[in-house]
């Protein structure tokens, strides 16, 4: 690379490694993140450091842990970001849980004289000021919704009214009814975009009042070729124009954030012909298998569970078709990835650019019997990081150290040159991830300088829980003292928690001392 690299980082919301040759089966058609693998430096355990968009997202752009700020769920305070000070003492203690001062990554490289874009989700809810982009277009919106205009607010299909009269929801609402109050109203399932899975065809074809999503604007939609543009296509065709326009000699950081595949799960028919419907395959699944997990994780988010029974109360056809929607929504995210890298390769830019695609967290399929994300297991901790660095001389190669999102703000500074600690004008903390750039040079054998394990965690009704992920193991310690050992080597579904193994105390010692290491 020559002169000031320019960055340009992709997102994409509840994104797992169901991905060609990252080891998720099955695995999506994606020729366009293929080709970008082709040209980069893939990350097979790279994990979310907790497994929800807001606090995932957060984390990742301030460089501290969930677990320094104290940000784990949605309901956790996000003020808006502020300006860079330059000489005014802070007052750090009163700072540090809730990231009132952290400077968040596009606004350190705004401070460093980078041109900054935002487009779509990037951050999760505030932090759309000044103070962080140059621009910024199209904030998130996770719809079309089908919408009810007499009482203002989503429905559901109607061909998924008969999920609501089930066994599973009825069993949910006696055991959550007044304890869940995200998902439930009462004793009313009330996410019904978690239920809205199916080609845009099937969803929108006569309905009467469809909405885009939070601003509950009209949706026009006839058929696949007479409709709106759908929010990612809305974000697709402004990053195009953007970076005609982008004056040359300027470096940028570019952030684009793509809301699929998260719910609902609607795309073109043409992306759910990819996907026969006697074609389509399961995720491996072990009946039974969460009998001997700790009763803590199965109780943090018990939606999940729900979910899975729903669809699979009267057989696998609706587990099918959700898994087929999925799969068809990343089809759909790939080809919007592919036109803005096709627009950014065409254009003066190309060799200069740093580009890394990543997911917030991942998202199960079914395996444990769980259709959701936040779990501390791999499905939903996994996530892709795939980076094309021009100038290091490493591509299509791919690394198993486990490392996570935490690792990209000081991987960002270290290849673009910048002063490496954005926060010491702030409240002091140090970034606490570390930069990748030797795993970019040396995939196989780096000299990684960060721990040995990548740490995820979760906060929920059942308390604060922590996993760590090493090569080769995944250990969970709950705080209530439960505990989880998988060896992925000979167990990768995670199938059978060799916790009170004795054969492995050794092993469960050390990574708790890794654990402890990094959370104090």
């Amino acid at each position: 690379m020559t002169g000031r690299p320019n960055v340009f980082l992709i997102l994409c919301d509840d994104l797992n490694n169901a991905l060609p040759g990252m080891g998720r089966a099955p695995h999506a058609i994606a020729p366009n993140i293929e080709r970008l693998m082709r040209r980069s430096v893939s990350f097979r355990n790279h994990q979310s450091n907790c497994p929800v968009c807001l606090p995932s997202r957060n984390s990742m752009l301030s460089g501290l842990y969930p677990a320094t700020t104290g940000q784990m769920t949605l309901w956790d305070h996000t003020p808006e970001c502020r300006p860079i000070p330059t000489t005014q003492p802070v007052d750090r203690t009163a700072q540090r849980p809730w990231l009132r001062d952290a400077v968040m990554l596009p606004q350190y490289f705004k401070a460093n004289d980078y041109r900054t874009y935002g487009a779509g989700k990037v951050f999760h809810g505030f932090y759309h000021a000044d103070a962080n982009w140059s621009e910024h277009r199209h904030v998130t919106d996770y719809g079309p919704f089908l919408w009810d205009a007499v009482r203002d607010w989503q429905r559901a299909h109607p061909d998924r009214l008969p999920l609501y009269e089930g066994q599973p929801l009825l069993d949910y609402v006696r055991r959550y009814e007044g304890l869940d109050r995200f998902f439930l109203d009462g004793d009313t399932f009330r996410h019904h975009i978690e239920l809205s899975f199916g080609s845009t065809a099937e969803m929108f074809t006569g309905q009467a009042d469809i909405r885009q999503g939070d601003q509950k604007t009209p949706f026009r939609y006839v058929n696949d070729d007479d409709r709106d543009l759908l929010p990612d296509e809305k974000t697709t065709a402004w990053v195009c124009d953007t970076m005609k326009r982008h004056p040359r000699n300027d470096p940028f950081f570019m952030a684009v954030g793509f809301m699929k595949p998260h719910s609902p799960l609607n795309a073109p028919q043409r992306f759910f012909d990819l996907y026969p419907d006697d074609k389509i395959a399961l995720p491996p699944f072990l009946e039974n298998d969460i009998e001997d997990c700790a009763r803590a994780l199965i109780e943090h988010r018990p939606f999940g569970f729900l979910m899975h029974r729903m669809l699979t109360e009267n057989g696998e056809a609706l587990w099918r078709k959700w898994v087929q929607s999925y799969l068809a929504c990343v089809s759909f995210v790939d080809e919007q990835i592919g036109r803005v890298l096709a627009e950014l390769e065409a254009g003066p830019h190309a060799d200069n650019t740093i580009v890394l695609l990543a997911g917030d967290n991942g998202y199960h399929m079914g395996e444990k019997g769980y259709i959701f994300k936040d779990s501390l297991w791999e499905e939903s901790d996994q996530v892709p990081l795939i980076v094309s660095a021009p100038g290091l001389g490493v591509s299509d190669r791919f690394c198993e150290t486990p490392v996570s999102l935490i690792d990209l703000y000081p991987t960002l500074i270290d290849l673009c040159g910048l002063p490496d600690n954005p926060h010491q004008a702030t409240h002091g903390h140090p970034l606490e991830g570390h930069s990748l750039r030797p795993l970019l040079e040396e995939p196989e054998k780096g000299g990684w300088s960060g721990p040995p394990v990548a740490l995820t965690s979760v906060r929920g009704d059942s308390g604060i829980h922590h996993s760590v992920r090493s090569e080769r193991y995944r250990y969970t310690l709950c705080q209530n003292g439960e505990e989880e050992l998988y060896d992925h080597r000979n167990d990768p579904h995670e199938w059978h928690n060799r916790a009170g193994d004795a054969g492995l105390r050794e092993v469960k010692a050390d990574l708790r001392r890794e654990l402890r290491k990094i959370l104090n």
